[in-house]
């Protein structure tokens, strides 16, 4: 059975405002559009995601809801450790996810997001800008059976060409 993860990277997001900490920073109107389109193209995908973990930073939490859209059948997890985590902490996030699950979307943050997406593949996709997905293909029949380097691209786009 394959399994597919999207790495996002959050939408855009305004500069952090006085006594504003940076988990409180919130998506730009650009952000805001960079993730409906991002919904757009995600929905259009052959797996969907079945659900959606992010950090709990008010940008991936926004970016999140904006890609769940109205799906109700769609999972919105929220994970804190996502925000100061390294790539192999993610990985072993995703080690961790419900193995029913066949999709998943992670939204999360440079640099981490781009350096696990960078370890996800021998293909190597680059910085991530913001809204941007890379999506991977495993086969196993469990999350935990997910290693680096072993996964086909599925899909990369920057928001520039959603």
């Amino acid at each position: 059975m394959a399994r597919q993860i999207y790495l996002i990277r959050h939408a855009e997001t305004a500069d952090k405002q006085w006594g504003e900490t940076d988990l409180e920073r919130k998506l730009t109107n650009k952000g805001v559009e960079d993730a409906q389109k991002l919904r757009t193209l995600m929905v259009a995908q052959p797996f969907p995601p079945q659900a959606i973990m992010h950090s709990h930073a008010v940008r991936t939490t926004n970016t999140a809801q904006i890609l769940a859209g109205a799906n109700t059948t769609v999972l919105l997890l929220t994970e804190p450790l996502i925000y100061h985590a390294s790539p192999s902490d993610l990985l072993h996030i995703i080690h961790q996810w419900n193995d029913a699950w066949t999709s998943v979307a992670l939204v999360g943050h440079n640099p981490t997001i781009s350096a696990l997406a960078n370890e996800m593949s021998e293909q190597r996709v680059g910085n991530f800008s913001p809204a941007a997905v890379a999506g991977f293909a495993f086969e196993g029949k469990r999350w935990a059976d997910i290693v680096s380097g072993h996964g086909v691209v599925t899909l990369f786009k920057e928001p520039n060409i959603l």
